[in-house]
């Protein structure tokens, strides 16, 4: 009765532990494919066609591409991936065989090809799943014997191995698709224009929100924005390749972003506005002249709540159309509704002494059109609706014009600085294999790409990391080497054994890595590499002694080259990419308030959006790094504001695609100056961080230095520079609630990061 009780318990451990380690048995189910898939090619052409040559390769295929590589999307997305991957290591297989003559020009070769293949992972996620995969199509024929007579079978093989991992993954327990980024952006444009909708129905209705409908309608907003964070995608979802499709895809998610926050914002600002009219009201003041209002509702006149109006049914619009409900929405509705109301807003402010009671509430009101109205073109292109012509696209929306060479141009040409992290991972790892090519080569060790197996596997974006990885590394490869020499000492010839052996070895390994670690896939590897070698030639004890010599060589190389080269990986660099943003920040400061004043020519922000493209990338590769010990800077919180600042001086520039000088100098001088000395204090804080210090927190004393300047416009005189003279008041005065922002998220120790008031601390918050 004991031993009944107790064999369920003991079954259910493994179970109790897959559940937990693997719910889906997702690991488990890539570990069957690739295992049948290496297997079955191996045995076809070693024991059915009896070709040596096209069966090693046949599994090392599988291999590179099925357990190397992390492929994943829709099945259709997968096997185009295996394709095209196939297509370059045909390629990168005849070359490492031609080269494999002697081992300078291998090594010289490894460099070359270490380099493009794995810089090419800036084209997005597909291609970097593949990266270490390719590494090794050139890798194992650039090692002697130079045989270019034996090209033929190589390629047959390479092509047999990939060929049954397509078939393998399309029919063996399929991997499910990740999860699509559009349906979430059409759920979060639905809770925008539930939003949108309450914000109209309160203002006509003129009364409060006491059953709390507004903030609920919030609420359910930022959670769907919060969805749509690339953190919340695994990486093969994440839109980040240079298509135009990915690239809509993700103008559109940041645009919905965009209007979330800035609904939230114009929540805030109406309520306020709503207090200061009550108030004006109850103190029997007159209301400003040409303010007509809504019922119940001082201030406010009803062409605010019709654009809502309007803003509510684009945002349904785009839902039903990225769901595949309804057709693309039209890109001129939004267009008229803010033309008029800029107009109708001017009108009002030529019978205003101070507008600044309502004004605020209307110009955020329109700052949320404006965000709707890049929301409807990042839709329209997600769905592969018309560009509008050149002369009327806005400047972000650029790629719908470029053709692909010129898309992935623009991405190269962005990362080949030493401040991408992507080029330094290049170097890095093209220098770690070459040097690992010409140790094996000078030693002329018989499994020499063992020595660049190791090294590619092993080598870390940072010293710490990699110091991480290698003594676990080391001791399950001499694990796995003391199991596999007791092995081939005991079985000996009998390669029937190893075939036996090999697909269960093989399954143990690949799921060993995910499951248990990088010490457990090393041990498991390394008893498989020796059963398949065991059937091609004679082995014993021996050759786990060099798969452990190997492994020690290549890890060693990858670690000492990790330590020379750029040695800090994203951690050090984050630092200086963050500076870098805020004095690009800084300089567009200073150039956006010459542009409103009309003393200089429009903005550009092609620098900051560079550096925060950089920004984005280094802080996910520091994400994935080992943490520091002590607190570490918010950076997410320094690359939001940076992301804000360009954006909504794109804004400025879209909502006054004209200036003149003003017609108050003295408040245009007071403008610049306000905006120098906000700009001075972003390049103090980032001197500071640059330097590894905390800032000396200017934005508390900013804040009392900038003065109500709008009261010194005279709004009657000029209505339409009046708008912008206002608008770039209070411009500067949310430029200093960031900079606070910034100030405490890069002072983690001293205090945390808390929002100003009436102001909401999000990632996703944009002015």
């Amino acid at each position: 009765m004991t031993d009944e009780r107790r064999r369920p318990r003991l079954l259910g451990r493994p179970a109790a532990f897959l559940h937990e380690r693997d719910p889906g048995l997702l690991i488990v189910h890539r570990a069957l494919r690739v295992t049948i898939a290496a297997s079955s090619g191996f045995f076809l052409c070693l024991y059915l066609v009896g070709d040596v040559n096209t069966g090693v390769y046949a599994l090392f295929a599988t291999v590179a591409l099925g357990a190397l590589s992390e492929v994943s999307g829709t099945p259709a997305q997968r096997t185009r991936t295996y394709i095209g991957a196939l297509v370059v290591g045909l390629a990168l297989a005849s070359l490492g065989t031609v080269l494999a003559v002697n081992t300078w020009a291998a090594a010289a070769g490894m460099l070359v090809v270490g380099f493009l293949v794995s810089f090419a992972a800036v084209g997005g996620p597909r291609v970097a799943a593949v990266a270490s995969g390719l590494q090794l199509f050139y890798v194992l024929p650039c090692f002697p014997p130079y045989t270019p007579d034996l090209l033929g079978e190589r390629l047959i093989g390479l092509t047999v191995g990939v060929g049954l991992l397509v078939l393998a993954d399309r029919l063996l327990w399929p991997a499910p698709s990740p999860p699509d980024l559009v349906p979430r952006i059409a759920y979060a444009a639905g809770t925008a224009a539930a939003l949108a909708d309450g914000l109209r129905t309160w203002l006509v209705a003129g009364v409060p929100d006491v059953d709390g409908r507004i903030d609920a309608l919030r609420a359910e907003a930022a959670r769907a924005g919060a969805q749509l964070r690339a953190s919340t995608l695994p990486p093969a979802a994440r839109p980040t390749g240079p298509s135009r499709h990915d690239r809509s895809v993700t103008h559109a998610s940041l645009a919905v972003r965009v209007v979330i926050g800035r609904l939230g914002l114009a929540a805030d600002r109406l309520a306020e506005q709503r207090t200061a009219a009550t108030s004006t009201e109850q103190a029997g003041a007159p209301a400003p002249a040409g303010a007509r209002s809504l019922p119940g509702q001082p201030g406010t006149s009803p062409e605010t709540a019709d654009l809502l109006e309007t803003d509510a049914r684009a945002l349904a619009t785009v839902r039903d159309a990225l769901l595949g409900e309804s057709a693309p929405p039209p890109r001129d509705v939004i267009d008229h509704a803010l033309s008029g109301y800029v107009e109708r807003e001017t009108f009002r402010l030529a019978g205003a002494v101070d507008p600044a009671p309502w004004l605020r509430g209307e110009l955020a009101v329109s700052a949320v059109t404006e965000s709707v109205r890049s929301l409807v073109l990042g839709a329209r292109a997600t769905l592969g609706a018309p560009a509008p012509p050149p002369a009327d696209t806005p400047v972000d929306f650029w790629f719908l014009h470029a053709s692909p060479v010129t898309l992935w141009w623009r991405r190269l040409r962005a990362h080949l600085t030493p401040r991408s992290v992507y080029l330094q991972n290049a170097i890095r790892l093209a220098v770690g294999l070459a040097v690992a090519r010409v140790i094996a080569g000078v030693l002329a060790l018989t499994h020499g790409f063992w020595v660049l197996l190791a090294t590619l596997s092993l080598m870390r974006t940072s010293a710490v990391a990699s110091r991480a990885v290698l003594l676990q590394a080391f001791t399950g490869t001499i694990i796995g080497a003391i199991i596999a020499a007791v092995l081939l000492t005991l079985v000996g010839p009998e390669t029937h054994v190893y075939a036996w052996l090999t697909p269960l070895l093989m399954l143990a390994a690949f799921a060993a890595g995910p499951l248990l670690g990088l010490g457990a896939a090393q041990a498991g590897f390394t008893l498989v590499v020796s059963v398949v070698f065991a059937q091609v030639a004679p082995a014993n004890w021996e050759l786990a002694e060099d798969r452990v010599f190997a492994v020690i060589i290549g890890g060693l190389v990858g670690a000492l080259i990790g330590a020379a080269v750029w040695p800090r990986g994203g951690a050090g660099e984050v630092r200086r990419v963050a500076a870098d943003c805020m004095r690009a920040g800084a300089d567009e400061i200073v150039a956006s308030a010459a542009y409103l004043t009309g003393t200089g020519p429009p903005p550009s922000t092609e620098p900051l959006n560079r550096l925060s493209t950089l920004f984005e990338y280094t802080y996910a590769q520091y994400r994935s790094e080992p943490p520091r010990p002590g607190p570490e800077p918010e950076w997410l919180v320094v690359l939001a504001v940076a992301n804000r600042i360009a954006e909504y001086s794109r804004t400025l520039c879209v909502r006054y695609p004209v200036t003149d000088p003003l017609p108050w100098p003295d408040f245009g001088v007071l403008l610049r100056a306000d905006a120098e000395e906000v700009a001075d204090a972003y390049r103090a804080a980032a001197a500071a961080v640059a330097a590894g210090k905390a800032p000396s927190g200017d934005a508390t004393a900013l804040r009392a230095q900038v003065a109500a300047q709008h009261l010194a416009v005279r709004f009657a005189e000029a209505p339409a520079a009046a708008l912008r003279a206002f608008d770039g008041w209070g411009w500067i005065h949310r430029l200093v609630d960031e900079l606070e922002r910034v100030e405490q998220a890069l002072a983690p120790a001293r205090r945390p990061v808390r929002s100003p008031p009436g102001r909401p601390h999000s990632a996703e918050y944009r002015v």
